[in-house]
């Protein structure tokens, strides 16, 4: 039985691992990109770039639900609540 809580608790941090990696690679594209063009300064991007990260995990609620469910089929749209 440990050595199933252990295998478990691995693969749950390797999985959190890969989402911090996932997400933190899209946010240094976004702050590259932005901070590159000079769109606004340093300060409003990581103001503008932390509100989208808090809207993002707030929001995702569906997302999860997808990732439950499996691979994402619009025709069967309707079953998602």
């Amino acid at each position: 039985m440990d050595f199933y809580l252990v295998f478990v608790v691995i693969l749950m941090s390797l999985a959190v691992v890969d989402l911090i990696v996932g997400v933190s690679n899209d946010a240094v594209n976004f702050l590259n990109s932005a901070i590159g063009s000079k769109v606004a300064s340093f300060r409003v991007i990581l103001i503008v770039a932390s509100l989208g990260i808090l809207a993002g995990s707030l929001f995702s609620n569906g997302m999860m639900e997808i990732a439950r469910n499996g691979i994402f089929n619009p025709t069967f749209s309707h079953s998602i609540k």
